[in-house]
């Protein structure tokens, strides 16, 4: 080709017709070479779409829609359950329970919150035992607290925890003046948002979790179940929890009663675990020292059928975990798990 070009502007053209053709064959040779799966130079790259039936929030399994949502810094309260302090508050909305007795067998709660629900109230809020700290550990919590027995306050500064105890850390807490104490300490979501930040709590948080799976479906549901009663004392504190199969949840009551909070809510649980622990009684007080390393008889309860088999529990920093008679790992229904701990197998009918 023997061109002359007598202006630069003609130049200018020419070359830049040429660099169009040449980049309209490149994307031609490109685009053919992408369609194959070996291709290295995909031009498509795009981040894989999440699955969020795999976004489960790691203390009850509840599916959420953000990864930010999951792994909430844990928060337990030690709330109690004497009739003087009925009715409760912020039971209801507690992610995982843990009831087990102190003195006179009177049941008192581990309540644990790991959420961004606005609570108003929660408690009344008491004092811990040693066998509630071992319990707490595998979460490293924020530990809201009103004092404890003597052993508990030594063995508490060996643990992994944010020791909120309200004796030194009044400002996180309340006390109502229609109640008299001891059962009148409260706290709310708003006053523990407050110590997170005080406390230069980083979130989000690491901790372990159970295995999680879905809801059983309402045709594979029994239709009729027994209801599920812990007698901790024949009277005032019979706990009964009440499948049922349309909601796929348990109904919790007590002194034969559905169980309301002060605000009117009730409370629901996805999954109801009873585990047997040795319990010996220590003193004429009758505090309790409960063995919670090791294994023991366990009966789960989801879907409205019942699974036997085994609590374990390997160290304070392990979680409890559930097996079935085949030494299988019993996996829990999304949602808030409610643990009874008993001394024995005679107070509990199922």
């Amino acid at each position: 080709m023997n061109l002359k070009f007598k202006k630069p502007i003609y130049f200018i053209i020419f070359l830049t017709i040429v660099f169009i053709l040449a980049g309209c064959t490149l994307v031609r040779i490109l685009n053919t070479k992408i369609n194959k799966p070996d291709d290295l130079f995909n031009l498509n790259i795009s981040q894989p779409a999440v699955d969020v039936s795999t976004l489960r929030r790691k203390i009850d399994g509840k599916i959420m829609e953000s990864q930010d949502e999951i792994n909430f810094y844990p928060i337990a309260i030690m709330v109690e359950n004497n009739l003087e302090a009925w009715p409760l508050s912020g039971l209801d909305k507690a992610n995982l329970v843990i009831e087990a007795i102190t003195e006179s067998s009177i049941p008192r709660f581990l309540a644990f919150y790991a959420n961004d629900d606005e609570i108003e109230k929660i408690g009344p809020v008491r004092s811990i035992r040693p066998y509630y700290l071992d319990w707490a550990e595998p979460y490293q919590p924020l530990f809201m607290h009103v004092g404890g027995s003597p052993e508990a306050l030594q063995l508490i500064k060996k643990y992994n925890f944010i020791n909120l105890d309200q004796f030194f850390n009044d400002q996180y807490y309340w006390r109502d003046n229609w109640r008299y104490a001891p059962h009148n300490v409260y706290t709310s979501s708003e006053k523990i948002n407050k110590a997170l930040i005080d406390k230069e709590v980083a979130q989000p948080f690491d901790y372990k979790s159970w295995k999680y799976k879905d809801d059983l479906v309402l045709e594979k549901r029994p239709e009729q179940t027994n209801d599920i009663v812990i007698n901790y004392t024949k009277d005032y504190y019979q706990a009964k929890w009440v499948y049922n199969r349309e909601e796929n949840n348990y109904q919790r009551y007590q002194n034969g009663e559905i169980e309301k909070m002060n605000d009117g809510a009730k409370i629901y649980a996805k999954n109801v675990i009873i585990e047997v622990h040795k319990t010996i009684v220590l003193d004429d007080i009758g505090r309790k020292k409960i063995t919670t390393i090791g294994e023991g008889n366990a009966w789960v309860f989801r879907d409205g059928e019942m699974i036997g088999g085994k609590w374990k529990k390997e160290d304070p920093t392990s979680m409890t975990r559930y097996y079935d008679l085949n030494d299988a790992e019993v996996e829990l229904n999304g949602g808030t798990a409610w643990i009874e701990i008993v001394p024995n197998e005679d107070i509990i009918r199922y």
